[in-house]
């Protein structure tokens, strides 16, 4: 387990947990003796919990021995005891399921700096009127040029030559600020139904906006060089 390697200690050989395993809540510790008690976000866990355990997840981990780990948690902190702070759930990294968007299904393509992200929060009123909170995140693109459909022909979310797309957190590339991205988008659609007798008929439009795709879509220049030459010379550029 890397978390162990790095601490210089080796628990007990068990059987893993499956993935699906919980860690809040569990108290079990049974499986510690002779070495020192693991605390997952306050909860003590067994060793075999680690197995379950995503390293990119670990936001910090604190080694406590003698005195201290006892007054922390008794005598079953007699060898130790390891703080695992994790990150919370709404600011890791989410897996990627779809692939990344091959360039013919792409609406358009575009070369540009990401000058920065925003964390906040969405309000609004569902339809039992009840009021509702979603976490958002406002990435800021500032374009040089592009492939295929132009977004500053139609695109009203822009400033100069900024595009501002509003993502989920799982949308969120999480890439620093200043680096050069390559960028995939599709159309927005909106569905209407309307209702003939007792036929239901639905429409879906063309809005005129772009968004991102679900996932991979925002890649380091770096990483997609062979993108890069099989697009060619650019259609337009940034105004």
């Amino acid at each position: 387990m890397v978390l162990s390697a790095c601490l210089g200690t080796t628990p007990p050989a068990t059987t893993p947990a499956p993935a699906s395993s919980s860690l809040v809540g569990v108290a079990d510790t049974s499986d510690t003796s002779g070495g020192p008690i693991y605390v997952v976000d306050g909860n003590v866990v067994p060793p075999s919990a680690l197995a379950a355990m995503n390293p990119d997840d670990v936001a910090s981990v604190v080694l406590l021995k003698g005195p201290n780990a006892i007054a922390a948690y008794g005598e079953r902190a007699r060898s130790g005891a390891i703080e695992i702070t994790l990150v919370p759930p709404d600011a890791r990294a989410q897996p990627c399921r779809p692939p990344t968007p091959a360039t013919a299904a792409a609406t358009s393509i575009l070369v540009a700096d990401l000058v920065r992200t925003e964390r906040y929060t969405e309000r609004g009123v569902r339809v039992d009127r009840h009021q509702s909170t979603w976490p958002l995140v406002r990435l800021f693109f500032n374009v040089l040029h592009g492939w295929k459909r132009n977004p500053f022909l139609s695109e009203a979310w822009h400033e100069g030559d900024t595009l501002i797309f509003n993502v989920t957190p799982e949308q969120d590339p999480r890439l620093p600020a200043g680096g050069r991205v390559l960028v995939y988008l599709r159309s927005s659609f909106n569905g209407a139904t309307r209702q003939a007798r007792d036929t239901a008929v639905t429409t879906v439009r063309d809005t005129g906006f772009l968004e991102l795709y679900p996932c991979n879509s925002v890649r380091r220049v770096e990483e997609a060089k062979s993108e890069l030459q099989s697009l060619g010379p650019p259609d337009w550029r940034a105004p």
